[in-house]
């Protein structure tokens, strides 16, 4: 079986092509994961050289959300065209299976996105993450050390990164009865909350040159 994987939500994104023919792409992208996503894909599709690819795997978050987003258009256009299945998987899943720990990341406007293993991601305070370190939980986090230092918050693993090779490596190691639940389920985002948009102050139309 020849298995696609797309990890775009994190900066540093990556892609893996798992079967007969197979690759590893890494690239650093903030908010152009697109630029690089696209020769990427390019090289997969080349390295398949016609073979059938069966399975799209795509890290759904929590994270960027234009990464994920890009991943997962890119995946769904793919399958179009492929007959390929689409399955989106929780990015945090992979490290949380390997070391049953919670994984942790900045969820901005001063809360902190905590998923324990097998669960659902929470928005928490960083007194709530104190408290939870304190007990004893098994905390690692994708965001740097740095960055949970300014925080008051210190743990033995930080800057982990999502990859898409992790994401093949735990969906082969999931029986096939968990594989099949996992497809059936649609392929979309993971947020852990619903997405800061923005708007203008004022229309187009209503700005006066």
């Amino acid at each position: 079986m020849s298995i696609l994987s797309l990890e775009c939500s994190v900066a540093h994104a990556s892609l893996a092509l798992h079967g007969p023919a197979s690759m590893q792409r890494s690239w650093v992208a903030a908010r152009n994961h697109d630029a690089f996503l696209f020769p990427a894909l390019q090289e997969a599709l080349n390295a398949l050289d016609g073979q059938p690819l069966e399975l799209i795997l795509v890290g759904a978050g929590p994270g960027s959300y234009g990464g994920v987003r890009v991943a997962l258009a890119a995946a769904e256009g793919l399958a179009l065209v492929c007959g390929a299945r689409v399955v989106a998987l929780c990015s945090w899943e992979p490290i949380s299976a390997v070391s049953g720990c919670s994984v942790l990341s900045d969820a901005k406007r001063g809360g902190w996105a905590l998923r324990a293993p097998g669960g659902e991601p929470q928005v928490i305070s960083t007194q709530e993450v104190l408290d939870r370190i304190k007990e004893g939980e098994d905390i690692r986090s994708v965001e740097s050390a740095e960055t949970l230092a300014k925080a008051g918050i210190h743990l033995q693993h930080a800057g982990l990164v999502p990859t898409a090779q992790a994401l093949i490596d735990y969906w082969l190691g999931l029986p096939a009865s968990v594989q099949h639940e996992l497809a059936a389920l649609p392929a979309k985002p993971i947020y852990v909350r619903p997405p800061h948009i923005t708007t203008p102050n004022h229309h187009p139309w209503e700005i006066k040159k």
